[in-house]
């Protein structure tokens, strides 16, 4: 009986220690590690332990109640039975954290239910993680299994040779004792709060909190939470107080001056995958990269202080065509019933007697596009298989250029007025396009330039040819972002992640080109384009227009569990799970706070009445 109390010790200590070693590997693989000093270092193993024990109580569940109900079971039995549910674990465990490596570096979040929405489109999840070293982590894996599993062999041996069999009637009451016992480290000790992510946060170093999270506890914690849309978690303020706080963004809709030939013009918006204004040189990007963009830049009126709402595609295809807001730790477009109740673009535009086209070079069915697409009521939708297999990349679809020249053809013969949504995807991982690179090197920066280049002339080749075609000088061009890319890396600054350009033009733009230096966001597209064709943007409630000089230079986005604010000569970042500022930049104040508080609050509580 006593080698079976040790054995349940031994597993929990065993497994504790191999997290804390998944730690340090996890450490070594994240450049962002080398930023640390050694006591930094060493807190996050010493904050990082409660949770690498509450994850190990966890494990130890399951190998505690095979002894527990099956004491009478032969020796031989009971350990080959442990053996394969230590294997089991163990390669569960190790899956994780191979699969975290990577979902870290790319996202800078810890692995949750946030990829797994995208396992409904098998084929575009492949192409999201194509440029990830896949034989490393292979080899990493293989190497967690082989060491883990001999490791665990010689650390539990000594006590499953002790087994012998026992009485049922005895053991199994007091091995259920002690089984249920492991909730004490499972919520992280007898404390009233139970383990959660604030407990292991230590340092003002927002990657050292990260790095003292184990990544299966998260994963665990996450699947667990994820269909908790009951209550809203980000209530900062009183409801009133909430709202009240928001009043100052939100200013009396003025009549707004005309930028147009005439109200009713032929509108495209293209949606340009990733493209982020740190490839853009007059923007304070990389130079070289967007050349076409830049030279197009001088012709029309380009908003240079515009911020995307989120982080991901889905997120930014429901900020630009339904002026809503990112959520922290929600996707709209993957809640179908949820999505079906925003106000759209395409509806506005079918109900004013525009022809609505939507086109994508990939599959809509990737995080339920096809449902929201439906929803936007788009006369056509133009996608993957509507295009020629030689004409695909190797993963998401047809190249731009591609696309590019489809639209181009069926918009010779289209009903005018038109409104055309183009999304593109060149520019997405494994970044393979079909010209030459002008960027040496295969490492991922030099890749994602490349696409981004390739894109860019694809753009410029399309502008060149649009502009010969009779429904040009009827027609307005908007180019923006789906979201913005961690990548180039130029400054630690993560605020410039989220900044995206913003260019209209075209044949109905009667404005002279001009630098719109005003503070916004993608969620305001809507109500700004609106406003111009003397369209009701009322549904758009969160959208405010750029144009109107009353308007507070604001701009709000949302990242894993924390949000953003960008407004004049200040910017700062806010981590929810801590609920304090992680990052700032200027004179940030507590109205400042509490203005980003009050507008999480109120968008998710928005999200939540859907």
């Amino acid at each position: 009986m006593k080698s079976r109390f040790l054995f349940i010790l031994a597993v929990l200590l065993s497994w504790t220690g191999w997290l804390a070693f998944n730690r340090l590997v996890f450490l070594g693989y994240q450049t962002q590690s080398r930023e640390l000093d050694w006591p930094t270092l060493t807190g996050v193993f010493a904050h990082g332990f409660r949770m690498d024990l509450s994850t190990a109580g966890y494990l130890t569940i399951l190998p505690a109640l095979v002894i527990t109900f099956f004491p009478n079971t032969p020796a031989h039995r009971l350990t080959t039975t442990l053996r394969v549910v230590a294997l089991f674990e163990l390669a569960t465990v190790s899956l994780i954290t191979v699969a975290d490596l990577e979902v870290f570096r790319t996202w800078g979040f810890h692995l949750d239910v946030t990829p797994l929405h995208y396992l409904k489109s098998p084929h575009e999840a492949a192409a999201s993680v194509a440029a990830s070293p896949l034989f490393l982590l292979a080899l990493l894996f293989g190497g967690l299994m082989v060491v883990g599993s001999y490791g665990f062999q010689q650390l539990l041996r000594p006590f499953t040779h002790r087994f012998r069999p026992v009485r049922r009637r005895m053991a199994t009451p007091v091995l259920l004792v002690a089984t249920f016992a492991l909730i004490i480290p499972i919520r992280g000790g007898m404390q009233l709060a139970p383990m959660n992510v604030s407990t292991v946060y230590f340092s003002p170093i927002a990657f050292a909190n990260y790095a003292a999270v184990t990544p299966q506890w998260n994963f665990i914690h996450s699947c667990l939470e994820q269909k908790n849309y009951g209550s809203n978690p980000y209530t900062f303020l009183p409801r009133q107080r909430a709202s009240q706080t928001l009043k100052v963004l939100y200013q009396p809709v003025t009549t707004p001056k005309s930028l147009l030939t005439n109200p009713r013009p032929n509108v495209i918006i293209i949606i340009w995958e990733s493209f982020t204004a740190k490839s853009v040189a007059t923007l304070g990007g990389r130079t070289g990269v967007t050349p076409q963009f830049e030279k197009l830049s001088h012709k029309g009126l380009f908003f240079n202080q515009i911020y995307a709402s989120g982080d991901r595609s889905e997120k930014g295809l429901i900020a630009l065509l339904s002026g809503f807001p990112a959520q922290a730790t929600a996707s709209i477009m993957t809640l179908p019933t949820k999505a079906a109740k925003l106000p759209t673009l395409g509806q506005v535009f079918k109900k004013a007697g525009y022809q609505t086209s939507f086109y994508y070079g990939g599959e809509t069915e990737f995080a339920n596009i096809k449902s929201y697409l439906y929803h936007n009521q788009f006369d056509r939708i133009v996608s993957k298989s509507d295009f020629d297999a030689r004409d695909w990349n190797s993963k998401w679809g047809a190249h731009d250029h591609v696309v590019y020249n489809r639209i181009l053809s069926d918009l010779g013969s289209a009903k005018q007025p038109f409104f055309l949504s183009l999304f593109t995807l060149s520019s997405h991982e494994p970044f393979e396009v079909p010209m030459p690179a002008v960027f040496s090197g295969d490492d991922e920066e030099s890749l994602f330039l490349n696409s981004l280049y390739y894109a860019d002339h694809s753009l410029g080749h399309f502008i060149a040819q649009a502009k010969k075609q009779p429904w040009w000088a009827n027609t307005l061009v908007i180019i923006t972002a789906d979201h913005g890319h961690r990548l180039p890396v130029l400054t630690n600054d993560r605020v410039r992640d989220f900044h995206v350009p913003m260019l209209w033009l075209g044949g109905a733009l009667k404005a002279k080109p001009q630098l719109i230096d005003q503070i916004g966001s993608q969620t305001d597209l809507a109500a700004t384009l609106l406003h111009q064709l003397n369209l009701d943007a009322t549904p758009f409630s969160w959208s405010r227009d750029l144009l109107n000089p009353q308007n507070r230079p604001f701009a709000y986005f949302a990242f894993n569990n924390g949000f953003g604010v960008v407004q004049p000569n200040r910017h700062l970042l806010f981590d929810n799970t801590s609920r304090r500022v992680i990052s700032s930049s200027g004179s940030v104040d507590k109205q400042d706070v509490e203005l980003g508080e009050a507008y999480e609050e109120e968008s998710y509580q928005d999200f939540l009445n859907k």
